[in-house]
């Protein structure tokens, strides 16, 4: 295959990653506008939010074996159609009940387009050399449209309205398709190998348990719902784990797991989502809550982050083919762990754009150095007829990772916002009797007349004035929590894959 075929389906699986990945935080900037249009409460609009995210996360290793199954073009392809149907039935949805399920479907479609463009590039690229720096350049694209998410979002639905960010992508899905049609096959499909229809679904139901009860944990709290979730999840995932040792065809085979490397790369892409997301979601809340700026101005700020990643991928993907992924990955987590722990420290509402923009560089360096290599990993840990298997799993973690991230440290912040700003309200000489309630408002963002009306006129002036910085206060410690348990976690998945990553990695031949 020449040079510029080759290039061109770069390009398209790169760009399909990029949508597929957008559309995790593309629509959070019209969360407002949707709520205004469709009439959508607070439950549904959770519910548009994260549809898209638990039939991504519990479908991927699915449409990895598809991929690998049925090959890896035809699985793509189909993938893309999907997508972009489903973005138009979210652009054309009428209530949040019909946006909601067109969400989830596109959330299917995302899950066969994810391991399916990553498999049909490294089919384009066999070479491991280019192979590892095509693969930097498609995973820094992926991991450059969480951030960019915001950014591209608040630009569509200010040109158009919200229905803009959802119709955007069926042009673009149309163009990648005609684009990879003359892509090549690659190695064919494992015809031998047949779709091991329990693993599928018992993997399918564990994982969407899994990720409902975390986002809905980090909601509500650890109520009956999250139990059930929970338990659903843990029996699911244990009845996978039983089939998957038994069938001759199984979903994920054990043996991946005893593989050092493989597990390696899974955890260093877990741990660069949980910073991108940590980075992404808490920074954003405290440069418009804490800081007072406005949407776009905010999701500017974190342009640096996304500029150290794209530029660093690249070249760690050439570090990883001459050096192997272990340096590169052990280096990038260190230096997120870093960043991420410094920005906790020196979080303050006068912190300025430039230290701002230097912390957010430094992990977006450390995150460009791990992201390309883990992929890496993956692929050289499996044969290449199953490449499908290595690409979802990889993004499993990745969608895991960003889960955690806004649910499970999203609920640690919310329960130590409460805690701190209830302590900090006492402090204040704030009446018991009036102090939960006024907690209650603050964290729902309620206007000073509400809070003068829930007074009652039991708190002085003076101490109504001061809540506003009692509570943002409590908010940068909150977050400052959530940021150091990153870096620790951060720290801990660099020595594992320290531990288990490979100087060199040999591709096996079967897997």
């Amino acid at each position: 295959m020449d040079r510029s075929r080759r290039a061109l389906v770069l390009v398209a699986t790169s760009l399909a990653a990029f949508t597929a990945t957008l559309d995790n935080t593309v629509v959070a900037v019209a969360i407002r506008d949707i709520q205004a249009d469709l009439g959508a409460g607070v439950a549904q609009l959770q519910g548009i939010v994260t549809a898209y995210t638990v039939a991504l996360a519990a479908l991927l290793l699915t449409g990895g074996t598809l991929a690998d199954v049925l090959g890896r073009r035809r699985v793509f392809v189909s993938g893309l159609a999907v997508f972009a149907a489903a973005s138009a039935a979210c652009a054309t949805a009428d209530s949040s009940t019909a946006l909601i399920a067109a969400r989830a479907v596109q959330g299917v479609g995302a899950a066969l387009v994810l391991p399916g463009g990553l498999a049909v590039l490294a089919a384009a690229y066999p070479e491991p050399g280019p192979r590892a720096r095509a693969v930097g350049l498609w995973a820094a694209t992926g991991a450059a449209a969480l951030v960019a998410g915001p950014i591209v979002g608040g630009l569509l639905v200010a040109a158009s309205g919200w229905p803009a960010i959802f119709w955007v992508n069926v042009p673009l899905c149309i163009a990648v398709a005609a684009v990879v049609a003359f892509a090549p096959a690659g190695p064919p499909a494992a015809r031998d190998r047949r779709l091991d229809l329990p693993g599928q679904a018992l993997a399918a139901v564990g994982l969407a348990a899994a990720t409902y009860a975390v986002v809905l944990g980090g909601r509500d709290g650890l109520g009956r719902p999250v139990v059930v979730a929970t338990t659903v999840a843990l029996l699911s995932l244990a009845a996978f784990a039983a089939v998957e040792r038994r069938t001759p065809h199984p979903v994920l085979p054990m043996a991946l797991l005893r593989q050092r490397g493989f597990v390696g790369a899974t955890v260093g892409a877990f741990a660069a989502s949980l910073a991108v997301f940590v980075l992404l979601v808490f920074l954003s809340l405290f440069l418009q809550l804490v800081q007072e700026r406005e949407a776009l101005p905010s999701a500017l700020r974190l342009l640096p982050l996304t500029v150290a990643l794209v530029v660093t991928a690249p070249l760690a993907g050439r570090l990883a083919a001459a050096r192997g992924p272990r340096p590169p990955v052990v280096v990038g987590l260190v230096l997120t762990a870093i960043g991420v722990g410094l920005t906790g420290v020196r979080l303050d509402k006068g912190m300025t754009d430039l230290e701002l923009l230097a912390l957010l560089a430094l992990c977006g360096v450390g995150i460009g150095l791990t992201t390309a290599p883990v992929v890496t990993a993956s692929l050289d840990a499996v044969s290449r007829n199953r490449s499908g298997l290595a690409a979802a799993t990889v993004n499993v973690a990745r969608e895991l990772g960003g889960v955690v991230a806004v649910a499970g440290l999203g609920a640690l912040v919310v329960a130590r916002l409460g805690s701190d700003l209830l302590a900090r309200l006492l402090t204040l000489g704030v009446p018991d009797d009036r102090a939960d309630a006024l907690v209650e408002a603050l964290l729902r963002g309620a206007s000073p007349a509400d809070i003068l009306a829930q007074s009652s006129g039991a708190v002085p002036l003076d101490v109504l004035l001061q809540l506003r910085g009692a509570a943002e206060a409590s908010y940068i410690a909150s977050v400052q929590v959530a940021l150091l348990g990153a870096a620790v976690v951060l720290l801990a998945s660099a020595a594992f894959c320290g531990r288990t990553l490979e100087s060199r990695v040999h591709q096996l031949d079967d897997a």
